[in-house]
């Protein structure tokens, strides 16, 4: 399914233009990030950014005027064909709402372009570790009584080691028990909590939401 925005995609790339207009009934394509203005003032939100527009040895698109202006009133989903972290965490933290790989599967994208429009992040699993594990080092955690009292002592432990990006194997090596049980403690944790994800729960552990 095609998300029904209008989608703007900025790109250089013929070939990539060309797979990305099957990912919405509405395609406009830019080559110049100065197209976020004219965007955003359209009252537009969804744009696919190719990262790799930007020629060699140029500052990276994510510190450019136009990208910083609009960023806030845009959900831009960052694409680039060599994802790493560390690409990846500078361009969130630039304003964008997800980041991938430019050549992942089109069902891939329209749901990473569905999840940004309603407002919510779209990383990779690894990225994601790593942003978990930021909150963690970065933010206090808020007190027992503010989400713990619900779980069990076992459900506490499963919860704080989730709430740092660690796996389900870690988890379970960490504290002596089987995935298939960290998976069952995780289960009932997000139902007590009322959470969706890691990410939520991470929100939660830290007192933020």
């Amino acid at each position: 399914m095609s998300t029904p925005e209008p989608l703007l995609i900025l790109t250089t790339d013929d070939l990539l233009a060309e797979r990305w207009q099957a990912l919405a009934p509405t395609v406009i394509r830019a080559r110049e990030i100065e197209a976020l203005d004219t965007w955003r003032k359209a009252r537009h939100r969804l744009v696919v950014v190719d990262l790799g527009t930007h020629p060699a040895g140029a500052p990276p698109m994510w510190t450019e005027p136009a990208w910083r202006h609009n960023a806030a009133g845009l959900a831009i989903l960052a694409a680039s064909s060599r994802p790493e972290d560390d690409e990846g965490l500078a361009v969130l933290n630039a304003g964008a709402s997800g980041y991938c790989h430019s050549h992942a599967p089109l069902d891939t994208l329209r749901q990473a372009l569905e999840v940004i429009d309603s407002g919510e992040l779209w990383v990779g699993r690894a990225l994601l570790s790593r942003l978990l594990r930021l909150v963690d080092t970065r933010l206090p955690r808020a007190g027992l009584a503010d989400w713990a009292a619900p779980l069990t002592e076992r459900e506490r432990e499963v919860a704080h080691h989730a709430a740092v990006g660690e796996s389900n194997l870690a988890i379970a090596d960490a504290l002596g028990i089987t995935e298939r049980t960290v998976k069952a403690h995780l289960k009932a944790v997000f139902e007590k909590l009322q959470v969706a994800d890691r990410l939520q729960l991470a929100l939660r552990v830290h007192g933020v939401r």
